[in-house]
């Protein structure tokens, strides 16, 4: 059986030579079911929770083309642009989108413009805050596999900056040590003191790559959420990084014997070490595969766990959508492709217009092919 799943967008807005603009404030009070970001130059919209691949495909490519249309009705020049990074040369003052927030005056003193870029927080659905502990640990060593698939951002502030996902090299982790957790009691108690001792703000503001998620946390919790993925401009591979994610859950639910061992510490550093690595090099990075209990690189790890599951995935129906990991192992991700183009003697302001150019086509393109699928 499926699981209900839901998918966080961040993006940046700005025009068409891939410029970003501070239009958050202007788009949220304007355009329902979208949401602010500390400063202003991105924004936010969450998809409903489904059970089905198809619906979730047609609620993201939907909310895309309702604020294209929004953005394009202000100005025809203002747009959607692609990337986790601010690509382009950019103001390095903060444009707060609620000033009066205190929680946005601590991020913007703490952490400064490394927090202004744009991600994918994958959610899945399961009602056992055990489970739900037991997983986030697992999930956290496997994290870097999505890292890699989706990463986006090689290029910050106009220069190439040597990452596949700058993004990620650069967004703090919060707190700086975050243990692997016995129970949901012990991740309460953590949490709980955590804020108390000044470490975190509030609940909010635990940035680890994968984290629990409820509607009161700690204490009520009944979903993952994954925080590590670059923003994709393809949609069918944010749909197939759903489906792995849910692929994986459903492997260590039937494998309850698989837990991280939270008294190991060197497992922390093990799983910042492969998240560091992921995020430079991507699919070629070296993978210390905690789990498969071998030294790889992401992209032979990747490739063992499709095959470990492919009979899982026939029998889940999801094969199918995981097509698309399978295209990124070929061909490569977002940011080698921009990388090549970088190499071959484009600037960055030129790729960055066709990446726009090339953003708003997917985006049509897959919105019409999931309002034929949901038809």
């Amino acid at each position: 059986m499926l699981l209900k799943k839901g998918i966080e967008v961040e993006q940046f807005i700005g025009q068409k030579d891939g410029q970003v603009l501070p239009l958050s404030a202007l788009i949220c009070q304007n355009l329902p079911g979208f949401t602010v970001e500390p400063d202003q130059r991105n924004v936010e919209y969450i998809t409903s929770p489904t059970e089905s691949y198809d619906d979730l495909l047609k609620y993201l490519v939907e909310s895309r083309m309702r604020l294209r249309e929004f953005l394009s009705d202000q100005d025809p020049n203002w747009t959607i642009v692609p990337g986790s990074a601010l690509s382009l040369p950019f103001d390095k003052g903060f444009i707060f989108s609620k000033p009066e927030e205190p929680y946005h005056q601590h991020i913007y003193e703490s952490h400064g413009v490394n927090v202004i870029t744009t991600s994918l927080h994958f959610n899945i659905g399961l009602d056992d805050p055990e489970e739900i502990i037991r997983l986030v640990n697992l999930l956290r060593m496997e994290a870097p596999l999505i890292l890699a698939l989706s990463a986006s951002s090689p290029f910050y502030d106009g220069k190439i900056t040597g990452n596949q996902s700058h993004r990620w090299s650069i967004f703090p982790k919060v707190p700086e040590h975050i243990p692997f957790f016995k129970d949901h009691q012990d991740y309460c108690e953590w949490l709980n003191l955590s804020v108390q001792q000044g470490k975190l703000f509030n609940i909010r503001h635990f940035w680890g790559a994968v984290r629990p998620n409820g509607p009161n946390r700690p204490s009520e919790i009944n979903r993952i959420e994954l925080r590590i993925a670059d923003l994709c401009t393809k949609w069918d591979l944010t749909l197939a990084l759903m489906a792995w994610i849910e692929l994986r859950v459903q492997h260590f639910l039937s494998n309850p014997e698989l837990k991280v061992p939270p008294e190991d510490y060197s497992l922390i550093h093990l799983s910042d070490e492969n998240e560091s690595l992921a995020a430079t090099s991507g699919l070629s990075a070296h993978f210390s595969d905690w789990v498969l209990e071998r030294e790889t690189t992401v992209y032979e790890a990747i490739e063992l766990r499709l095959e470990e599951d492919r009979d899982l995935a026939e029998s889940l129906g999801i094969s199918k959508y995981l097509k698309p990991i399978e295209r990124v192992l070929l061909e490569g991700n977002e940011a080698t492709h921009k990388i090549d183009k970088y190499e071959q003697g484009f600037s960055i302001s030129q790729i960055m217009e066709d990446w726009v150019e090339e953003s708003a086509e997917e985006d049509a393109s897959l919105y019409v092919d999931s309002l034929k699928r949901t038809a």
